[in-house]
């Protein structure tokens, strides 16, 4: 009885041991996927995404969890599985910090790639921590400890306002503070594929920022599955164009200031709008309304074709008279591969008198602005800065804009 109650309690340790040792491995394994995508493309690429988007912009609020993971589990026994332990959990704590780190780099590429493509003395719209040409600082311990931020002081959300007759059709609007200028405006999409999503859910640390340095900011919402066939979402995204041009005025905002984004697939249907600016066929009922857009930022966007018809290829839309874009794209994009983006991008800017400006992210995932984290305000500070640019620029291309 002696003997095999011995033996119990030796197999309890084991487990013990191995439970700690097989949790800080199986962290390690997600740092490691993080750091080292396995599969760029297809559906083990939309598992990489799945495993690793969070572990990428909140590295240190993970690392946070891991160590109370850690600090609840019972010590191992014996000094092999201590010292497993110990490194296992020594190398994931070490690879967390160092994805905290490198999301640094996001800024710098932002910084000289806008340098690059508009040109050395490209004008914005200056704010007090704003020095000429260049995007002001991001307070490192916001982006870090408060990546979960939704609300930004002093800016008021109303949310579900009706911009057409289906009940797919609502947009939040986003407002700050009263101003006695007119109000630029900022049509959010956000992405899903086509067949999921909501307007709550990307893109919320651009609008908040945007709202509170005077900008009119409305995410709209879109058909989506069997309703979302083409060219159903991009009628509806006319249609919230058309909608807040007729009544910018009473929200305070200037109607030939309208700017759209997009998020992934939001990306697709902000490109599209403003390169069919006045296509009768897809504004059904509206077809006398201006639906033309003064610039398009998109984020991580997939843009290829959605059928074969040529409304549904933003590649096969590209005009010279297209407002400006920017274009921003993650390295390590598992959903949507930066390669294609990279080429439509390069159709798009081809014929364009208006820059179009692709950067790739380096270390960057998709939906990297689902939090408020480093990459995510960098980004936004990025696109401000390319927005007030577009709102004040003199002339088409830079000068020394590289094709």
């Amino acid at each position: 009885m002696r003997h095999w109650n011995h033996n119990v309690l030796v197999a309890a340790a084991e487990d013990v041991t191995m439970g700690m040792v097989v949790t800080a491995a199986i962290w390690l394994l997600f740092v490691m996927v993080t750091l080292w995508p396995p599969f760029r493309r297809g559906p083990f690429g939309a598992v990489v995404f799945v495993l690793t988007m969070t572990v990428n912009e909140i590295p240190v609020v993970l690392l946070a969890v891991f160590g109370v993971t850690i600090a609840v589990t019972d010590r191992p026994v014996g000094v092999p599985a201590t010292v497993a332990a110990v490194i296992l959990a020594g190398v994931t704590s070490i690879g967390l910090i160092w994805l905290q780190v490198r999301a640094h780099t996001a800024r710098a590429m932002l910084e000289a790639v806008l340098v690059k493509e508009l040109g050395t003395n490209w004008r914005t719209v200056q704010r007090s921590d704003q020095a000429p040409g260049q995007l002001p600082a991001v307070p490192w311990l916001r982006g870090i400890f408060l990546p979960f931020q939704r609300r930004t002081r002093g800016v008021g959300r109303v949310r579900n306002l009706t911009y057409g007759p289906d009940r797919a059709h609502r947009v939040d609007l986003y407002r700050g503070p009263s101003t006695d200028n007119l109000r630029p405006v900022l049509v959010h999409l956000h992405g899903g594929g086509f067949v999921q999503g909501g307007k709550s859910r990307e893109g919320v640390t651009l609008l908040n920022q945007l709202a509170a340095h005077g900008w009119l900011c409305l995410s709209a919402s879109y058909r989506l599955g069997a309703a979302g066939e083409h060219p159903n979402p991009l009628v509806d995204t006319k249609r919230v164009i058309a909608w807040i041009r007729a009544n910018a005025r009473e929200y305070g905002a200037d109607p030939s200031q309208i700017f759209v984004v997009g998020s992934s697939a939001g990306g697709h249907l902000a490109v599209s709008a403003a390169l069919t600016a006045g296509h009768t066929e897809l504004q059904p009922g509206f077809e006398a309304d201006d639906t033309s857009v003064a610039g398009v930022v998109v984020l991580y966007g997939y843009l290829g074709a959605r059928t074969a018809t040529r409304s549904s290829s933003p590649a096969l839309l590209a005009r010279p008279d297209a407002p400006p874009m920017l274009i921003i794209h993650g390295a390590n994009d598992t959903m949507v591969p930066p390669n294609s983006t990279r080429a439509v991008a390069a159709t798009l800017r081809s014929p364009s008198h208006c820059p179009v400006v692709f950067i790739e992210l380096p270390h960057s995932q998709h939906s990297f602005d689902f939090f408020a984290s480093v990459r995510a305000r960098s980004v936004a500070d990025a696109a401000e800065a390319f927005l007030n640019w577009a709102r004040t620029r003199d002339g088409d291309r830079a000068p020394d804009q590289v094709s």
